[in-house]
């Protein structure tokens, strides 16, 4: 006889499995079907959560399970078997209680399986999470560091205009000063040189004017050496010549 599919059979949990872990196993298998496509046992699936996943309808669904199989495991009344034939209800009831441990190591076996599928699933999901975190805080800290990079250049940018500009109004104040020099400079000059010029006029005028004064003594003592010479040869004459006084 076929045993009939149950909804834990479905979930492929076992009936005593919690809710966390027919949740887990939910997630996990909704997961394959919509891969795979299978929309028919994705409805199922879900039907079966929606049902073990309610503490009242699962509790509902629990006892219906259990009377059902109460109903199937329930012999009939048979009369009391003679000692001949206690061989083969002692093989037949090995046989139900080798099926019955079978049964449960199975489903405690998948009930394992699942149960580390699902650690597994919940392992690598941490994983990704804790890459995910990681990837994150680095690109925090490049972000960060790039912010600082770009504060410090900026700052340096900043730092090195207000040189310039130090140095420009330096430099322009320099010029300036240079200029003011150039122009004193130059003026004091012209004003030298002028003052060489009236000096060297001056001079010149004072050169002139005493050539002038010295040729006019000279003219004077040259007029008086010749009137001086002219008596004295009026007096030579009259004094060697009276007949033509």
């Amino acid at each position: 006889m076929t045993k009939a599919r149950t909804l834990y059979d479905i979930l492929q949990v076992s009936a005593t499995a919690e809710p966390a872990m027919i949740k887990a196993a939910h997630v996990l298998l909704s997961r394959r079907l919509e891969a795979s496509g299978d929309s028919a046992a994705l409805r199922l699936l879900n039907d079966a959560f929606a049902t073990l996943n309610d503490p009242t309808l699962r509790a509902a669904y629990d006892e219906r399970i259990a009377e059902h199989v109460a109903e199937r495991v329930t012999p009939p009344p048979v009369a009391k078997p003679s000692s001949a034939g206690s061989p083969i209800w002692s093989r037949a009831l090995m046989i139900a209680v080798a099926l019955v441990v079978g049964y449960v190591a199975a489903a405690i076996w998948h009930q394992r399986a699942l149960t580390q599928m699902v650690l597994e699933h919940q392992a690598a999901l941490a994983e990704k999470q804790a890459e995910l975190t990681r990837f994150n805080i680095e690109q925090a800290e490049r972000r960060q560091a790039s912010t600082q990079e770009r504060y410090a250049l900026q700052q340096e940018q900043r730092a090195q205009e207000r040189q310039a500009q130090q140095e420009a109004r330096e430099l322009a104040a320099l010029r300036n000063r240079l200029d003011r020099e150039s122009s004193d400079y130059q003026r004091s000059k012209s004003y030298e040189e002028q003052q060489r010029e009236r000096e060297a006029q001056r001079r010149v005028e004072q050169e002139r004017a005493a050539r002038a004064a010295e040729a006019q003594r000279n003219a004077m003592l040259a007029e008086r050496r010749l009137a001086e010479e002219k008596r004295e040869l009026e007096r030579l004459y009259r004094e060697n010549y009276p007949q033509y006084r």
